[in-house]
Order: structure tokens, then sequence, then C-alpha cells
């Protein structure tokens, strides 16, 4: 399993190229920090394909608008990612990991879990 750690997440690559992404409680994600995000997790997969599997359980954080946009627009990782699923917990963080899968146009499927076993092997079926 490869590992990293930025300000904002811990990031990890299993054996089924499922990219693990742990966000970290009370954090703000700025554009800065999600260019870092995404950097770090391409240079994990070292342009193999994956599938994103983001860990926003028990945690009350945030991504700005513009943020999510680079995100939702990035050609490398959008054309690496296979499919991405969103677990949360709380009802602020799955009203927002809904409206980031509603309001912003993806290459991928995306869905959103309230059980991480339950969107891993989603994904692994995508």
């Amino acid at each position: 399993m490869i590992r990293n750690k930025t300000h904002t997440a811990i990031i990890s690559l299993d054996e089924d190229n499922v990219l693990l992404v742990k966000v970290k409680d009370g954090v703000e994600v700025d554009k800065e920090e999600l260019i870092n995000l995404v950097e770090t997790s391409l240079e994990i997969v070292e342009g193999n394909s994956f599938y994103l599997l983001v860990d926003a359980r028990n945690i009350f954080s945030s991504i700005d608008h513009e943020s999510r946009d680079h995100f939702a627009k990035h050609k490398e990782y959008n054309r690496l990612n296979i499919a991405q699923a969103i677990v949360v917990n709380n009802a602020p963080t799955k009203l927002i990991a809904n409206f980031y899968f509603r309001f912003y146009k993806h290459e991928n499927p995306v869905k959103v879990f309230t059980d991480i076993d339950k969107g891993r092997k989603w994904l692994l079926t995508n």
C-alpha cells in the first residue's frame, strides 16, 4: 500500500487501485490545497487508472466552489479516474457531497454512500 499525507487528507492506494482519500476534520480546502491533493494523488497512482474512495465520515470540513469546479474539470485526474464513491455519515457533509454530485458535471460515475464497504464494493463493480 502506498500512502501520503497532505494538510487536509491522508491518501493511500491499495492493491485494487482504490485511492482512499481520508479527509481530516475541521479543514478548509481551497484551490491551492485541492491542487496539492490532486498532484499528490496523481503521483501515487503513477499514471494508472484508479477508483476514488473519499472517506468524509466524522468530519466537518468544507471545500469552496472554485476548488470543487477545478477538481471536476481536471482532465488528467478524470482521464485516470474510473469512478468515485463519497462516504459520509452526517447531514451537512451529505448535503455537500450530494450538491457536488449533482451540480458539477463528471466524466465518470459518482455515488454517495453512508457505508465505506458498500462504497468500495460499488467502485469495484464499475
